[in-house]
């Protein structure tokens, strides 16, 4: 025999022995149930059952994780200070266009005196 069917042959054996032991455990939780024993004292024998059943099989009882891939995100231009500067440029364009063309600028160029003696004036 090689040396891998020997560990083979021993770990098959330790299995079995660990069966063995688990299912005994499972009888006795049997016999408590009909002898009417505590709930407690049964389930004792259940958990030490399962307890065996993980040592003998543990890779049916560890969850496996899949691998984390790592998904490239595309970035994303960031337009917010494009949009911040030309609502600004929007704004400043507004209040200018009012100083150069509109009312707000030098009162003298659109307003007259007689206008504004009429409009301060105190009403009859």
């Amino acid at each position: 025999m090689t040396p891998d069917t020997t560990n083979r042959q021993k770990s098959y054996a330790h299995i079995a022995k660990l069966l063995e032991s688990a299912s005994k455990s499972y009888e006795n939780a049997a016999l408590g149930l009909e002898q009417g024993e505590s709930e407690e004292h049964v389930y004792q024998h259940i958990k030490k059952a399962r307890i065996t059943l993980e040592t003998a099989f543990p890779e049916f009882f560890t969850s496996h994780k899949p691998p984390l891939t790592s998904k490239v995100v595309p970035e994303k231009r960031d337009f917010s200070i494009l949009k911040i500067g030309l609502i600004a440029g929007l704004i400043v364009g507004v209040l200018y266009t009012f100083v150069v063309y509109g009312p707000t600028g030098d009162l003298s160029k659109s307003w007259k005196t007689e206008d504004f003696q009429k409009n301060v004036a105190y009403p009859k």
